[in-house]
């Protein structure tokens, strides 16, 4: 009886376990068999990456098509870590990866620049792809990277492209620089798991054109800009993440779009050699189309520190400088304009029914209540074109004390002060007169001094030098207030025109043609009589209609004057404009005219000569 009991719990014991084992063999059939499929597209999902192929950034040119900001090779030295693995711990590997950059370093002659943690970094975040220890390599350095590479396994010499500016500071505020983009803001980082960083616009042109928006149909900015857009290349990695080869398929990049600009290279060139030394700002415009032939800016800095590769101690030494070099002076900085104003009082004065022979007698100075405000001299009887010649403080106050606070601002207005221009980099816009604004910013009511002091430039109106060069050319082109550009052209990679500008009218001076003339002849006499206050701008075989200006500025205990000449002339059928300030200056007739004078003199003179 005991034996058939346990003879029945072993049948049942084992019947139990067959029955289990027959179980589990369905099972592994099943998932075998049945599921074999999905289990493959799993694996093979786990093992494919995608890799970002950044694009070739377009080009910056000038209107001659010198090329401002390119794209060189880059040689850098790559380490493919995975292959440097130590039997041992991780430092035992680390150790024999700082070794072979020491190496490297003492064999070329660099500075080791890595640090432990940026490996340990690398090798944490981006195990699949290669470690750079080294950048730009010039042959010499490629060839004795080589010779390493033959005595330590996993050494490669990777050719990039690198972002290049080959004029250094010529015309750096208008080009601006690019930076590698860094991937953890990038946009599309998540659609990557091996992330190539491209270049991306920081200031100037490259930033305004880096990736242009299509938010406004129809618009300039829907066309694809600097950057591109980028492809993807398919890899295959191993269970550790490396790459383990690339295969078919993937997208090529869409290289990025090169933009032609307006900018004179020898005008721009002979515009910042005449700045050098200086503090200001100039600007040259076709007066026709609004096209900017040249900006410059002083201090100026070096584009090349910023890259291909940041030169630190000299991006901080810019940055801490007090005449802030960075500072794009001809559209960020918002100057009085001293009595460059002076021909738009005239206009106003003439708008006003005033008779261009009507005379102010300046003592060199003007009465205002219990105040007075000096003159340049004693003018004796002063009409419209005298005072415009003289530049005569009395005439202007005089008369703009008849004309009053609101027709005053309104012409200022209309020539396009106290506003933004609307050209593609960043601006101020200036101040207008403005009463409430002077009672904010002074703690006082605006007064007939206060009025007086706008009449010759002083006191609440501030302007830029491209707003000044504007109001200039409109005063040559027949009142046409035009809108500024930089960007003339803009071609895709093949040359293929995408965009050409169109000269565009923003908005007409409500002036006659009459009067326009009347001040243009003040214009003319103040360069070209023997005693004009901008007589050194005179350039032989040259009609130069200009205007001489300078501000105080500053506490009473630390004046200065910032002084200033504006003017327009024609050369072989074409109307230019421009304008020049310099801070700390002497005066808008001695510091000012004379560099105009250059500036024409030499230009054209390139100009008709063999070097255009």
């Amino acid at each position: 009886m005991q034996i058939s009991q346990v003879n029945l719990r072993l049948m049942i014991l084992s019947a139990t376990m067959l029955l289990g084992l027959l179980a589990l063999t369905f099972k592994l059939g099943f998932e075998q068999i049945q599921r074999h499929l999905v289990y493959d597209k799993q694996i093979s999902n786990q093992s494919i990456r995608l890799i970002r192929s950044p694009a070739l950034r377009g080009r910056i040119l000038t209107a001659d098509y010198k090329i401002l900001a390119d794209n060189q090779p880059n040689y850098e030295v790559c380490l493919y870590l995975a292959e440097m693995r130590l039997p041992g711990n991780r430092n035992r590997t680390l150790d024999h990866i700082e070794h072979v950059i020491n190496t490297i370093a003492l064999q070329i002659g660099r500075e080791n620049l890595t640090k432990r943690a940026d490996i340990i970094r690398h090798m944490n975040t981006q195990p699949g792809l290669p470690f750079t220890a080294f950048f730009d390599l010039d042959e010499r350095e490629i060839a004795r990277v080589n010779e390493i590479a033959m005595n330590f396994k996993s050494i490669s010499i990777v050719p990039q492209t690198a972002r290049v500016y080959p004029y250094g500071s010529l015309a750096a505020h208008i080009v601006g620089y690019a930076r590698l983009r860094d991937p953890s803001r990038a946009y599309d980082r998540k659609d990557f798991f091996y992330y190539i960083s491209d270049y991306s616009g920081v200031s100037g042109l490259e930033k305004a054109y880096d990736n242009i928006p299509s938010s406004n149909p129809g618009d300039l900015r829907e066309i694809r800009g600097l950057c591109g857009i980028p492809g993807f290349q398919i890899a295959q990695v191993d269970n550790r993440g490396f790459v383990d080869q690339l295969l078919p398929g993937g997208e090529q990049p869409l290289n990025g779009n090169s933009i032609v600009t307006t900018i004179d290279f020898h005008a721009q060139d002979l515009a910042e050699s005449l700045l050098n030394g200086l503090k200001g700002a100039f600007v040259l415009l076709n007066a026709d189309t609004g096209a900017v032939i040249a900006m410059a800016s002083a201090p100026t800095f070096n584009l090349s520190d910023f890259s291909p590769r940041p030169n630190n101690p000299a991006i901080r030494a810019l940055f801490k400088d007090k005449n802030s070099p960075q500072l794009n002076r001809a559209l960020q900085s918002a100057y009085m304009p001293g009595s460059i104003i002076k021909p738009l009082i005239a206009l106003a004065v003439l708008k006003d029914g005033v008779s261009p022979s009507a005379t102010s007698t300046c003592t060199g100075r003007f009465e205002i209540g219990n105040s007075a405000i000096r003159c340049t001299g004693i003018h004796g009887d002063a009409d419209l074109r005298y005072a415009l010649e003289r530049s005569c403080n009395s005439y202007f106050v005089d008369f703009g004390l008849k004309l009053g606070f609101n027709k005053i601002r309104s012409i200022m207005e209309d020539a396009g002060l106290g506003r933004s221009t609307g050209i593609e980099l960043s601006e101020a816009s200036g101040q207008l007169p403005d009463k409430a604004y002077h009672r904010s910013a002074f703690g006082s009511k605006w007064t007939e001094f206060s009025t007086g002091l706008v009449s010759i430039g002083q006191g609440v109106v501030l302007t830029t030098p491209l707003q000044a060069a504007l109001y200039a050319a409109a005063l040559g082109n027949g009142g046409k207030l035009m809108q500024p550009y930089l960007v003339q052209e803009i071609r895709d990679k093949d040359g293929l025109r995408l965009y050409n500008a169109i000269p565009t009218v923003k908005s007409i001076m409500p002036v006659t043609q009459q009067q326009l003339d009347i001040v243009k002849e003040g214009m003319r006499r103040v360069v070209s009589a023997p005693r004009g206050s901008g007589r050194e701008a005179n350039v032989d075989g040259i009609e130069v209609y200009g205007k001489t200006g300078s501000a105080e500025v500053g506490p009473r205990h630390n004046r200065h004057k910032n002084t200033w000449f504006i003017c327009h002339f024609r050369h072989h059928g074409h109307s230019y404009a421009a304008a020049i300030i310099i801070e700390h200056g002497e005066s808008g007739g001695s510091t000012c005219a004379p560099l105009i004078a250059s500036f024409i003199s030499r230009w054209l003179d390139l100009k008709t000569s063999s070097q255009y």
